[in-house]
């Protein structure tokens, strides 16, 4: 084998600024978990600051309506005061940079319920005008939290319906309380946890649609990688083919000539223009077409059998070895094969250059883990030190009529379909070539 390995890409992760409207990782199937929770932060004590605004707004109103008894004044701006100073000192550790840990947002959010209800119970409770407030906390919980932390945000959310229905001060603008506490307070509930419910389902909704986009978009970036490849094989073949048939011409001139056809710089070059016409050949042979990389959902084993009896026909010999039950997935079985083909060629030519003409070439397939593993495995000299020196770099090889496209677009479909190709020595002698592939890299839904 003369070629080698590509390393995986970076995985791409989504960083979401403090100044955005807002937070978009808001499910936890989404990367950047400590950046997702600082955002989510942030965007909390934004949203506190609003909340501290319209409190001292409606303060005012409160005592010249009678909504809130003037003894009540210290106690309530208190309440306010102790907001603005979490505030602050929520904007002092996002500032500095700290991991503010998954359980913060729950600790923030328990508190803001814990103080509005503390104001309610102040002014009127269930029945004061701007109650419906407690009720956008369902919304929040669900929204910035997940799992358990979102439900103990429901619990919590309950516990404060029910003390300002059961517990509150009755202001002098409320002679009486309008509506009997066994309506008030199941119908506070219902609708806190149907608002639960529908923004839950939301999140979650959206996420997997977002899950679903990032998916796609990867799709079609891997799909670019391939055609960039065949893009990068067939540039080369048709920028070279034009000098390389001019310089054939003319050394067919030179043959006719007084030179004659037996000299040994004519016959060198004649040789040399013979060879690098060959490799263009196999360049071009070697291709990953856009027709090949049609997306079809097929049986990997059969697949793999399928090649391997077509390559065995012409005089070679290979052993099929299968782990594991047979797996379907979707992937382009025209680019697969042709690189599986490529994988074993190179085995055989890796053997035959050891003078080594009888042994086979093993694969194998197996299936753990939710990945498919196809693997190439020869009794050659291993991998040159120049392929693990240059992985990842077309038209690396130590064959002199190699091209070094093979191992690369195998690579490149490995990549492209979210797995990576393994080279590895075997222990008692010999060099392996192993694809892992996910088994879940596409679903039969995303098929383009």
């Amino acid at each position: 084998m003369n070629t080698g390995p590509i390393a995986e890409p970076p995985t791409e992760s989504p960083s979401w600024l403090p100044g955005a409207a807002l937070p978009a990782p808001l499910s936890p199937a989404v990367s950047g978990r400590d950046e997702g929770e600082r955002a989510r932060l942030v965007w909390l004590t934004r949203l506190r600051w609003v909340a501290i605004a319209g409190q001292l707004a409606v303060l005012g109103p409160a005592l010249s309506l009678g909504w809130l008894d003037p003894p009540l004044l210290v106690c309530f701006l208190s309440l306010v005061g102790g907001l603005a100073f979490l505030n602050i000192v929520t904007a002092r550790w996002i500032i500095r940079d700290r991991n503010p840990g998954r359980d913060m947002l729950l600790l923030q959010l328990l508190f803001d319920l814990g103080a509005l209800t503390c104001l309610l119970l102040l002014s009127g409770g269930a029945w004061n005008p701007l109650a419906p407030l407690l009720l956008v906390h369902a919304c929040l919980g669900a929204l910035l939290l997940h799992g358990w932390r979102s439900a103990a945000n429901l619990v919590a959310l309950g516990i404060a319906v029910a003390s300002i229905t059961l517990m509150p001060l009755r202001p002098p603008a409320l002679p009486a309380f309008p509506t009997p506490v066994g309506i008030e307070l199941p119908s506070l509930l219902l609708v806190a946890l149907v608002i639960w419910g529908f923004t839950s389902w939301m999140t979650g909704t959206l996420a997997e649609h977002r899950r679903l986009l990032l998916n796609l978009k990867g799709h079609q970036e891997r799909g670019d990688r391939l055609r960039a490849a065949g893009a990068l094989a067939a540039g080369f073949s048709h920028e070279f083919s034009t000098p390389l048939n001019t310089l054939k011409l003319r050394l067919g001139r030179l043959e006719r000539s007084e030179i004659g056809e037996e000299h040994p710089d004519l016959v060198a070059a004649q040789a040399a223009a013979e060879h690098c016409e060959s490799v263009l050949r196999k360049m071009i042979g070697r291709q990953m077409e856009p027709g090949q990389l049609r997306m079809e959902r097929v049986e990997v084993h059969k697949l793999v059998g399928r090649v391997c009896a077509s390559w065995s026909s012409g005089g070679r010999s290979s052993v099929l070895s299968a782990r594991g039950k047979p797996t379907a997935m979707v992937l382009p079985p025209l680019a697969l094969t042709q690189a599986l083909l490529n994988l074993l060629d190179n085995a055989s030519e890796a053997m035959l250059g050891a003078g080594d003409a009888v042994s086979t070439v093993d694969v194998e397939v197996d299936n753990a883990d939710g990945t498919v593993r196809i693997a190439v495995l020869d009794r050659g000299p291993g991998w040159p030190q120049v392929v693990r020196d240059n992985v990842g770099q077309p038209f690396v090889t130590t064959k002199s009529d190699g091209t070094g496209l093979g191992l690369y677009n195998a690579h490149a479909l490995a990549v492209a379909l979210g797995g990576r190709l393994m080279l590895e020595d075997r222990t008692d002698g010999g060099a392996i070539a192993a694809m892992v592939l996910p088994v879940e890299a596409f679903a039969p839904g995303e098929l383009p």
